[in-house]
């Protein structure tokens, strides 16, 4: 009973890293804070699109910088955990990232709320001990419309 409860506990602790980690990443991203954001990315990132692009680092880090040296507004999202698999220095992370922004309905000319989710298999790293997002997989794309109010 004690070795499963320790397993709970060390899975409970990965989580509350890979979270915060979640967490630096959208309050770098509100900022372009293009070096918070390839901090937490290991060296060999990848970012595959619902498309199926494979992106690697050199070109992710491009586009931070390049929107950074634009100063393009940044999305405000939220990103959750669905689901975490810990093996050793290996977790496989489940999350969804959502964003609402405000859009005139190009019809009635009138404000709707769009709300855009990805679903991702993240699967994060622990290197020198720190937690780095190595890949991600978008695997759900999906934008709903809402009325405001």
């Amino acid at each position: 009973m004690c070795c499963c409860f320790g397993l709970t506990a060390a899975n409970a602790s990965v989580r509350d890293d890979i979270d915060h980690q979640y967490k630096r990443w959208g309050r770098a991203a509100l900022v372009n804070d293009v070096d918070t954001i390839l901090a937490i990315l290991a060296p060999d990132y990848t970012l595959h699109t619902y498309a199926g692009t494979v992106i690697p680092r050199k070109n992710y880090e491009a586009s931070l910088k390049k929107r950074k040296a634009e100063n393009k507004p940044a999305t405000v999202y939220e990103t959750s955990m669905a689901g975490i698999t810990v093996n050793k220095d290996v977790a496989q992370v489940i999350s969804d990232e959502t964003s609402n922004n405000i859009t005139l309905d190009p019809i009635t000319n009138k404000k709707m709320k769009l709300i855009h989710i990805h679903r991702y298999q993240d699967r994060w790293v622990k290197i020198q001990g720190v937690w780095r997002l190595q890949t991600t997989i978008t695997t759900v794309e999906t934008t709903k419309v809402a009325p405001l109010g």
